[in-house]
């Protein structure tokens, strides 16, 4: 709907702010939605700004300091908010913001990201702010004992309060009545740039400030035959393969932004996962599995893979839902007789995971203060060999002690920028890819699989290899957007194809199991079926125990949901990629499109119900948890690990 031109932007230096924010805001949407630029557009985006300024117009404050501030900080919003976008495809929203203290370790990727570009949203301040000498004004209008005291503002006229907020409130119901009448609310970046920017995120606030009044749920509304009838599958009375993992230790490497168009792929000549290309010669290989992350990225791939639960559409699991005996594969394994141990280099406080792993049923982590960042690469911690080297004497000691144990071993050194000192490099690049991100990657995917491919030598010469079942999978995408924008013709190259969709979401899944005969298998997977699949192999039933997912061994037939980087409604199934909103879906082997309307939107309702029952289950756990905080894990010095007490 468009409405007239707003009366009045007032005058001075609400109008000259109003007018950089809206250049500025032009300037983040030419990264972000670089064709979709009309009237409607300019007036949702023009009418959020006459609100934030509108507002500060009606304080009168003396001086134009407090003009100066939220220029700056919208200013800083934006650069980073491009910079997100760069790396996570996603605009900057409220959770991420207060995730930042979780992040930190991430300047080195911040610094890739950034480019000079980015400081025109800081053009005023270089060419009106510096020059008009701002400071020493600010100093000789406001003395700083003024500070001291209740601040002295000027109250507008009547007339000039009326007009004010007659164009406030014009803004505030153009606003209102295009966030109120648009389609699909769910899809936050076709939103923000539907309707704007502001208007996006405040209609994100308020759907976040509004969760609270949310109903309490029962007990009966969780059945794992809702979520069969929701999935359109049946149990399986006699499933294949059950027990066939029967008493075997369960070893589980999570491998950092690994894509699955990387198995196989080889470079002048040089394979550059040659470790789990051969694994895959002995493993059920699965090449059509996929990563199903939210927000909490790394983390969420080991909450999704322990408990079979999504994770969030907006926020991390681990953040946001703490202090919970989530149903989990450890404590499935610890009815068995099994201890739990999870390994990861960097600091256990990073993405909280110091709450998460009791959380999840852990025994014991070993993190930074074991690994002593021993070797260290970048700001993760210690390589990916010494994460494994380190690891194995653990192992090695329950075997000798014939405690059966479950270990879950996160790599972290190919992560993003994906740089590594000359001496970590296996592979040499040929010209046209030396020194770009697409070359860095290959060669930091190159080195991880160099550390596993150590890691099963050792594993093999403990005779762990023989008396464990071995899972590796990828935990999400690895190219980021600007790499895809300034590498896309070296990707066709190196795929043959674009590189699209669906290798962001493509993911290696393995399991080695001694005995087993090695095959591909093309059943559709995700990360929410590791866990009732491993439960099969493993002999244990899942008949007390909720799961989103299913055996992909045993279920030809599957439906597999997205958070956070995709729109509530995205779906695979039936071999076809749908991201909701859309009229069409993309085959998952040959990327020819099929269109059908009516049919993606009762899919899309389906797999919505589907994540709503998830939420909801989260929500159930969360209100029904046991009171009390959990204790903290202590440190037993001789042997330098964390246990939890």
């Amino acid at each position: 709907m468009h409405f007239p031109l707003f009366p009045i932007l007032f005058k001075g230096k609400v109008t000259l702010f109003t007018l950089i924010i809206l250049l500025k805001i032009h300037f983040l949407r030419s990264f972000v939605f670089p064709q979709t630029v009309d009237l409607q557009i300019i007036l949702l985006e023009l009418a959020s700004v006459v609100i934030i300024f509108g507002l500060l117009e009606l304080t009168k404050p003396q001086t134009d300091a407090l003009f100066w501030i939220v220029d700056f900080l919208l200013s800083t919003y934006f650069m980073a908010s491009v910079m997100y976008y760069s790396y996570f495809g996603q605009i900057l929203n409220l959770q991420a913001v207060l995730q930042l203290v979780l992040i930190k370790d991430l300047s080195s990727s911040i610094f890739e990201l950034f480019s000079l570009a980015y400081l025109f949203f800081y053009f005023d301040f270089l060419y009106i702010f510096i020059p008009l000498n701002f400071t020493k004004t600010l100093k000789k209008a406001l003395p700083l004992s003024k500070f001291r005291n209740a601040p002295k503002i000027k109250i507008a006229s009547a007339y000039q309060q009326k007009t004010v907020l007659i164009t406030i409130l014009l803004a505030l119901v153009f606003s209102l009545l295009n966030i109120w009448l648009y389609p699909t609310k769910d899809n936050r970046m076709a939103m923000t740039r539907d309707v704007g920017l502001f208007n996006a995120q405040g209609y994100a606030l308020y759907k976040y400030l509004s969760k609270s009044e949310d109903t309490p749920l029962q007990v009966s509304q969780f059945r794992q035959a809702v979520i069969n009838q929701l999935k359109q599958v049946e149990p399986i009375h006699w499933p294949k393969y059950f027990g066939a993992a029967s008493g075997k230790n369960v070893i589980m490497v999570q491998l950092e932004s690994t894509e699955n168009f990387l198995v196989g792929l080889a470079v002048n000549n040089q394979e550059i996962t040659p470790n789990l290309n051969q694994l895959v010669k002995e493993s059920m290989y699965f090449p059509h599995f996929y990563s199903q992350i939210g927000q909490g990225n790394t983390s969420d791939a080991e909450f999704i893979t322990n408990t079979s639960i999504y994770p969030l559409q907006k926020g991390s699991i681990a953040t946001d839902y703490v202090d919970i005996d989530y149903p989990s594969l450890p404590r499935l394994l610890k009815n068995q007789g099994y201890t739990s141990v999870t390994f990861h280099s960097n600091a256990v406080t990073f993405w909280n995971r110091d709450n998460l792993y009791p959380c999840l049923g852990f025994d014991k982590y070993f993190d930074k203060e074991y690994y002593q960042d021993q070797d260290r690469l970048g700001q993760w911690g210690s390589s990916d060999e010494i994460l494994f080297k380190k690891a194995l004497p653990i192992l090695v000691d329950y075997q000798k002690k014939n405690q059966k144990f479950y270990a879950s071993l996160i790599a972290l050194t190919n992560h993003h920028p994906y740089v590594l000192p000359e001496s970590k490099k296996q592979i040499m690049l040929p010209p046209q890819l030396e020194g770009t991100s697409i070359g860095n990657y290959l060669t930091s995917v190159n080195y991880q699989d160099y550390a596993l491919g150590k890691f099963i030598e050792d594993l093999k010469a403990t005779n762990l290899w023989n008396s464990s079942i071995f899972i590796v999978f990828g935990d999400h995408f690895g190219i980021t957007k600007v790499m895809k924008r300034e590498y896309k013709d070296i990707l066709t190259l190196l795929l043959g194809r674009e590189h699209d969709v669906i290798d962001e979401l493509n993911v290696p899944l393995l399991i080695r199991l001694p005995g087993l005969k090695p095959q591909v298998i093309d059943t559709l997977g995700g990360q929410v079926d590791i866990l009732p699949t491993l439960s099969n192999l493993l002999g244990i039933p899942l008949n007390k125990q909720i799961t989103f997912g299913q055996d992909i061994l045993n279920y030809d037939q599957n439906m597999l949901g997205f958070r956070f980087y995709h729109p509530d409604g995205t779906f695979i199934a039936s071999d076809l990629l749908h991201l909701a909103g859309s009229n069409m879906g993309q085959n998952i082997d040959d990327s020819n499109i099929t269109r059908n309307e009516e049919f993606f939107l009762k899919e899309e309702q389906r797999i919505k119900s589907l994540m709503q029952l998830s939420d909801s289950y989260l929500q159930f756990l969360d209100q029904n948890k046991k009171g009390g905080q959990k204790p903290k894990a202590s440190h037993e010095e001789s042997i330098t690990m964390n246990v939890f007490k």
